[in-house]
């Protein structure tokens, strides 16, 4: 909040000057408000933009020319989230009775957002010291010392920074004959322990109680009022999106990525340090984007991610949600850096769980007309499994968006099998037809709120990581403001520019070229010192289990990227697998897209 100057207006000089008579000047009350200043502030006799009033708390003499003021706002009493750039402090003329404004000021754009969740709640209390000495020298000055907040928060931030010394996590990993998925522990990091459930159990992970991570967390928002309305764990709070989207919030941090010598270094701090970056708080999506009835992206459970999208279609839905909102973008390499310093591994399917990453199909053996049934061979489907049905693998003609029901034995005589039931309408099933698993329903993790990992780590199930679901799996994640042109990345750090296919200002290219080779599994990320977050494959001598652990695919001319992996790559998914091989046109049932929300 940056109220750096407060003028008088030339309302309130006339006022103060009346003090000289031994007139009494009343302090009415406050406003506070969102609006820009224009003209010059001496004249103003109103807000710009009034959002609410406060009560003078108290008004108290401190010397002889001079008086403290104070008042108090709640943000749960404005009517909807703002800008607090304004305040005004009414007087009333004792002459006329008329409440005048005494002083004004206004932050401009260093102005601070104020949410009016009930689940966010602020206080502030300001003290302003009003100094008269005569008709032409009256200054009122707002001090940042000055602003204090109630006895409780004094007492929790003196709490807070008792304990706080500022900690400073790190993980290396030599870079030079070395293709071990593994990261040594270093500065704070040494000795903690970071484990992922694989079945529901509660299992240790240190990190649960360290910043960042600790406060990362699930949360409802309410796109139209724009204020969150619960957060995970609190009454009211929803998966299913009767109460707002549901987000996970990622707070900020500061972070170091460096290449010395033989190693690579990552840090992650709980406080601004020297050489390190700031990543600034933003939310995404705990689900995959998935479309509903209003043709708006949401992010809900139980909902199908939406697909068979291009990245410009998905980026449209995105933005489409109101301001501060795209799609998954270069942040994507945060999270990596938050897994890794936690985890010290890059095998993210060994840690996290392998995620929705294995085939389920089966052929028919039997035809039939007007059921809701396919007779096959054998089958690894699963009751509850989203599936679709056609003429091959991929090919959604019969039926499409069917949930299993029912998994029986079948025998007529003949044909020996199992029968699989789905729901919706009746369809007619030929011999060789398919049924197979195509993007699962979100929720699957719902049962584990903030816990990384998964409930059944079979290949058919979700994971998790801290909030977001199927991080890498069920479908590949468009991820925007990075283009690819002939191995090279170009990036843009501003969503408002993101555009596909664009290699000029405002995107700029990464400082090193991408690994040439495709299909491959990756043993080295590169490195670039101004982007350094930016860690896209340079080196291919891994395996599933060595190097990245993940898979890789390229090709020569304009690129977009998906990462992550979807539900046919098995072992060669994760969160380090990448997809640097398809155009901007690219549009199948591989392919989805997460929401971001970067303000």
């Amino acid at each position: 909040m940056g109220f750096e100057k407060v003028y008088i207006t030339k309302q309130g000089a006339l006022l103060a000057a009346k003090t000289l008579q031994g007139k009494k000047i009343i302090f009415d009350h406050a406003e506070i408000g969102s609006g820009a200043l224009t003209g010059n502030a001496a004249d103003k006799t109103a807000l710009t933009t009034k959002v609410l009033e406060c009560e003078i708390s108290k008004v108290e003499i401190t010397q002889d020319t001079q008086a403290s003021v104070s008042f108090m706002f709640k943000n749960t009493d404005a009517p909807n989230a703002f800008n607090f750039r304004e305040i005004g402090l009414f007087a009333i003329d004792p002459d006329t009775k008329n409440k005048i404004l005494y002083a004004y000021t206004n932050a401009g754009n260093t102005a601070e957002y104020i949410n009016n969740s009930i689940a966010e709640k602020i206080e502030k209390h300001i003290q302003i010291n009003v100094v008269v000495d005569n008709a032409s020298n009256v200054t009122i000055t707002l001090d940042d010392t000055q602003i204090y907040v109630t006895e409780k928060e004094l007492n929790d931030a003196i709490s807070e920074a008792r304990e706080f010394v500022g900690k400073n996590y790190g993980v290396r990993r030599k870079i030079v004959d070395n293709v071990l998925s593994k990261w040594e522990r270093i500065c704070d990091n040494i000795g903690l322990v970071a484990n992922a459930t694989k079945n529901g159990d509660e299992v240790q992970n240190d990190f649960d109680n360290i910043y960042p991570w600790s406060d990362i967390i699930t949360y409802n928002y309410d796109t139209t009022n724009k204020k969150i309305t619960a957060y995970y764990g609190e009454p009211g709070f929803k998966f299913d999106g009767s109460n707002g989207e549901v987000l996970t919030r990622i707070p900020e941090f500061w972070y170091k990525r460096e290449v010395k010598g033989d190693y690579e270094y990552i840090y992650i701090s709980d406080y601004n340090r020297a050489g390190y970056k700031h990543s600034r708080e933003f939310s995404v999506g705990r689900y995959g984007i998935s479309v509903d009835t209003d043709g708006k992206a949401h992010s809900y459970s139980g909902t199908i991610p939406a697909y068979n999208k291009t990245i410009a279609a998905f980026r449209t839905l995105a933005t489409g949600v109101g301001d501060g909102f795209c799609q998954m973008d270069t942040r994507y390499f945060i999270l990596q850096l938050l897994y890794l310093v936690e985890y010290a591994d890059y095998n993210s399917q060994s840690k996290l769980g392998n995620g929705v990453s294995v085939q389920q199909n089966s052929a028919a053996i039997l035809a039939e007309s007007n059921v809701n049934r396919i007779v096959v061979a054998s089958t690894n489907l699963c009751v509850g499994r989203t599936v679709s049905i056609g003429t091959e693998w991929g090919n959604m003609s019969i039926a499409t968006e069917r949930t299993v029901t029912k998994i029986e034995d079948y025998s007529n005589g003949s044909v020996n099998g199992k029968a699989v039931y789905f729901d919706g309408a009746k369809v007619n099933i030929a011999v060789g037809n398919y049924i197979f698993g195509i993007a699962q329903r979100t929720g699957d993790c719902d049962s584990l709120g903030m816990k990384s990992g998964c409930l059944l780590n079979d290949g058919y199930h979700s994971m998790i990581y801290r909030g977001i679901e199927n991080i890498f799996g069920n479908l590949w994640t468009a991820v925007d403001g990075l283009n690819i042109k002939d191995y090279v990345a170009y990036i843009c750090d501003d969503p408002t520019q993101y555009a596909s296919d664009k290699f000029v200002a405002p995107y700029k290219a990464i400082g090193y070229t991408n690994l040439q080779t495709s299909d491959v599994y990756t043993s080295k990320l590169g490195y670039d010192e101004e982007h350094p977050e930016i860690a896209l494959p340079i080196e291919a001598n891994g395996s599933s289990g060595t190097g990245t652990c993940d898979y890789y695919w390229s090709s020569t001319g304009n690129r977009i990227a998906f990462v992550g992996g979807f539900l046919n790559v098995s072992t060669a998914g994760g969160l380090f697998s990448w997809a640097l091989n398809y155009a901007s046109s690219t549009a199948n049932w591989a392919y989805g897209a997460r929401l971001l929300k970067y303000q």
